[in-house]
């Protein structure tokens, strides 16, 4: 099932790609082939988790690759060169989340992480039910280190759920930190294409589109701007 967790990759993807040429590195997860590499293949490495070497490649580009770069900043800012680390994204698939979250925990990657100076955030698109709830719940509990933000998405009806009595002291308080506005079927469709770029829209591209339809794009994307800001600051 669709929940928009590709769509806001694909959002941070195009923020982090006009810091700087190359970047970021994309993993995507999803072997079914509906992953962000369609959308950025030349940014994406499609990586199958349940291969060692996988899990290998996923986690030590991230710390080597930093940790590259850390070594190297001092000789860049004496030449006046100007970057800063790379960045990362992980699409991962919700058929793999119980798989990386173990994996991460168990090599202690948090630690690794925050040693190789790598910032973590950790964002998660919540549905109203008891599982997803839950499953929320244990991810946000385990990270030490990391920032972690519960996103809903507001596409997707959000249907209530009756507990049992039994059940009602197993839901946990989620508190969202990202909300993803809902898109008419109009916007939706034009950004859903696998050509759509939105590096290229918020560069000034597709004035082609009707008015409408950009400023609800506009709008979308400065509210998860605007709001992911606000929740850096609240943490």
């Amino acid at each position: 099932a669709r929940c928009g967790k590709t769509l806001l990759a694909r959002v941070f993807g195009a923020m982090l790609a006009l810091r700087r040429e190359n970047n970021p590195i994309i993993f995507d997860t999803d072997l079914s082939g509906n992953g962000i590499i369609n959308y950025l293949p030349a940014q994406t490495r499609l990586n199958d988790l349940s291969k060692v070497a996988d899990q290998v490649s996923v986690f030590d580009t991230m710390l080597a690759a930093t940790e590259t770069w850390l070594a190297a900043n001092e000789t860049c800012q004496q030449n006046g060169v100007a970057g800063g680390p790379p960045d990362f994204i992980i699409d991962l698939a919700s058929s793999e989340l119980v798989r990386f979250f173990t994996l991460f925990a168990d090599i202690g990657f948090e630690r690794g992480a925050d040693e190789a100076g790598l910032e973590l955030r950790i964002y998660y698109l919540v549905s109203w039910t008891l599982k997803s709830l839950q499953t929320c719940d244990k991810i946000a509990l385990m990270l030490t280190r990391s920032r972690f933000f519960a996103v809903r998405n507001m596409a997707i009806a959000a249907f209530a759920f009756t507990p049992e009595p039994e059940e009602e002291a197993l839901i946990p308080q989620i508190n969202i930190s990202l909300f993803l506005n809902a898109l008419s079927p109009a916007a939706f469709a034009i950004i859903n294409e696998h050509h759509f770029s939105f590096s290229t829209f918020v560069s000034g591209g597709y004035k082609n589109l009707e008015r409408d339809v950009r400023s609800e794009i506009w709008n979308f994307l400065e509210g998860i701007y605007n709001q992911t800001n606000a929740a850096l600051l609240d943490q």
